[in-house]
């Protein structure tokens, strides 16, 4: 059970990471290219709820994986 928290919480991390990483390569991309030739759908201010929305979930997947940590030693410890 602690294992799967674990693996769940590392591919929450992963997740929020390609989010963060996805929205601040967007976020440069409109940045650095003038608004005629800017690409359909990469709209501003949604690439930076993205980029918060992102970091919100890796930083929710880190608590968990503190959790899960803290459970394992604990169930360690009471075995050790």
């Amino acid at each position: 059970m602690t294992i799967s928290a674990v693996s769940s919480s590392m591919l929450g991390l992963q997740r929020g990471y390609q989010s963060v990483n996805t929205a601040t390569s967007n976020i440069a991309r409109q940045t650095t290219v003038n608004d005629a030739t800017a690409r359909v759908g990469n709209d501003l201010p949604q690439e930076m709820v993205n980029l918060h929305v992102g970091q919100r979930s890796a930083e929710a997947s880190v608590s968990s994986l503190r959790v899960a940590d803290e459970t394992l030693g604990t169930i360690i410890d009471l075995f050790a």
